[in-house]
């Protein structure tokens, strides 16, 4: 009987993110489409920020898939792998955005928090922006059963709403995402987890995930999948303010984390104004910078 005894799975290879470029390639061609592997040169990218280029010049990113695998096996990473690619071609199939009636674009659209920064020369550009807080902006996607895509400077002219109308329904929309977990990791310290690409984004309007923090709001975006907030109370928010830092580097720094680092900083939000009030040095120690707002808002909270 040991001879037809189930076979194990086997772990994925050492260089696990070359193997996920290489099979998604793979898989990639038995969907007829073909692309070679490449990495992403510039100065502050990370060894998972690989895309697959296709001969038309469409890119494929990896960033995801290679976080998504991170601990199975070869057979479940495959299947992930292969689950990653098949969204990434149905959102080719999805609807054109001009092409969406104003009824389908207020009940698709959202906001969502984006790093700031100059993207690739073949990547669309977001000119229409809103600042949100140092080196994050807030953008518009239309989100669809299996896929998400960005509004781009191009789509605008050609969408059935005003820009107006699109950030108001997008964050209406985005305010209404399912959270799936809601915790205190510390006291006085919340948090917030879903599925949803959404999640971080909430932070944009911290009133309907927390209530009133009339004093304001410290919190963190690791990722688009995490929100750490810290509304001031008391005096006690000072001893808490560590606890923020903490929590918010362990994430970080537990390895890959989904879609890529949204932003190691901590932001402060009061009367709907955000900035960042943290600064990391060169050996990744956080400081808090404490401006004329924070420092009112904290003297105001210690009564």
């Amino acid at each position: 009987m040991g001879l037809f005894r189930r076979r194990k799975s086997e772990p994925q290879p050492a260089d696990r993110i070359e193997w996920v470029a290489a099979t998604a390639r793979r898989l990639l061609a038995e969907r007829g489409v073909e692309a070679t592997i490449a990495h992403d040169a510039q100065p502050d990218s990370q060894p998972e920020d690989v895309a697959l280029v296709a001969d038309s010049g469409r890119r494929y990113p990896l960033f995801n898939a290679i976080a998504k695998t991170r601990g199975l096996t070869a057979d479940e990473a495959s299947r992930v792998i292969a689950e990653h690619l098949d969204n990434l071609l149905d959102a080719q199939g999805s609807t054109p955005l001009e092409q969406l009636s104003a009824e389908q674009l207020r009940q698709q659209v959202r906001t969502r928090l984006l790093a700031g920064g100059q993207g690739r020369p073949d990547e669309p550009t977001f000119a229409y922006a809103r600042a949100f807080s140092d080196g994050i902006l807030l953008v518009l996607c239309v989100d669809f059963p299996r896929s998400v895509q960005f509004i781009a400077d191009a789509h605008l002219d050609q969408l059935a709403l005003s820009l107006d109308e699109l950030y108001a329904f997008g964050q209406l929309n985005t305010d209404r995402e399912p959270i799936d977990e809601r915790f205190e990791p510390a006291p006085g310290v919340q948090a917030i987890l879903g599925d949803s690409l959404f999640t971080a984004s909430k932070a944009a309007n911290l009133p309907a995930v927390i209530g009133s923090a009339p004093f304001g709001t410290l919190f963190t975006v690791p990722h688009r999948h995490m929100l750490i907030m810290l509304p001031l109370r008391g005096p006690e928010t000072l001893a808490a303010v560590e606890q923020l830092v903490g929590i918010t580097m362990q994430v970080l720094r537990g390895g890959p984390v989904p879609g890529g680092v949204l932003s190691p900083d901590i932001h402060f939000s009061r009367d709907h104004q955000v900035s960042r009030v943290s600064s990391i040095d060169e050996t990744g120690a956080v400081s808090i910078n404490v401006d004329e707002r924070l420092q009112k808002a904290l003297e105001d909270a210690i009564g």
